[in-house]
């Protein structure tokens, strides 16, 4: 016996998110992928053999909690990533604690931080802030629209696009949702700027997901040529800020 569509209950889970399934979890998978390729190059001895073992359990874990995530559903969120959350901590820690032992070589345990700490930064930005205005009232304020507006004589003339205005600090998803609207890739890179000075290209890439950090880094470079965008900082440790 069939039953009825009306009596059917949907349950949407974190897997159902695609953009959580690339940013995080997909990500953490790598990581962890990453951190056994270097550990299987490490060359064991007594002295690094506990620290070894050690970071493998924390990755297996953190593996085993992002993939516990994906099952969440909405009213489960907050506990559940809180706790791949603190996976991730513990994971980074232990590797710092491996740098520091000279078990992994210090531009090794940097890139594992930078990448972790971006996994972190995604999640906190997308799914556990409750900080910031909603996109119901940035869109009272300043959201750009193709209306036109009477002239003298009857006839309709575009209005001119306005630049959002994101407060500060703010890259809440709501503030995402406004800014997203921006169909100038410059315009949309400026404009996350404004919210968030001294960005890097993973903080711009956390809200612009639709295209690549490589296209990131090409409008930056476009932009500083044109002297709107300044770079501070060389390659992985660039941060970037408006021109004022």
């Amino acid at each position: 016996m069939q039953l009825e569509k009306d009596n059917l209950i949907q349950v949407k889970r974190l897997s159902s998110d695609d953009n959580y399934y690339s940013n995080v979890f997909k990500k953490t998978e790598k990581l962890v992928s990453v951190v056994f390729y270097v550990l299987s190059e490490t060359k064991m001895s007594p002295s690094t053999e506990t620290h070894i073992q050690i970071i493998k359990d924390r990755a297996l874990k953190t593996h085993e909690l992002s993939l516990e995530t994906l099952m969440l559903q909405r009213h489960e969120l907050h506990e559940g990533l809180l706790r791949f959350q603190y996976g991730l901590v513990a994971l980074q820690s232990t590797l710092k604690i491996a740098e520091v032992a000279r078990v992994i070589p210090e531009d090794i345990a940097l890139l594992f931080a930078d990448q972790l700490d971006a996994i972190m930064r995604y999640i906190n930005n997308h799914y556990l802030s409750k900080e910031g205005v909603s996109a119901i009232e940035l869109t009272e304020v300043s959201i750009p629209r193709a209306t036109t507006r009477p002239t003298s004589k009857g006839s309709g003339s575009p209005q001119r696009q306005r630049r959002v205005n994101i407060p500060a600090g703010d890259i809440s998803t709501d503030a995402y949702l406004v800014y997203s609207q921006l169909t100038d890739r410059a315009e949309r890179i400026k404009t996350v700027l404004e919210a968030k000075p001294q960005a890097t290209i993973k903080d711009i890439a956390e809200v612009i997901t639709d295209v690549s950090e490589k296209t990131i880094q090409r409008e930056l470079n476009s932009l500083i040529e044109k002297g709107q965008v300044l770079r501070e900082g060389e390659r992985r440790w660039s941060r970037y800020s408006v021109q004022k």
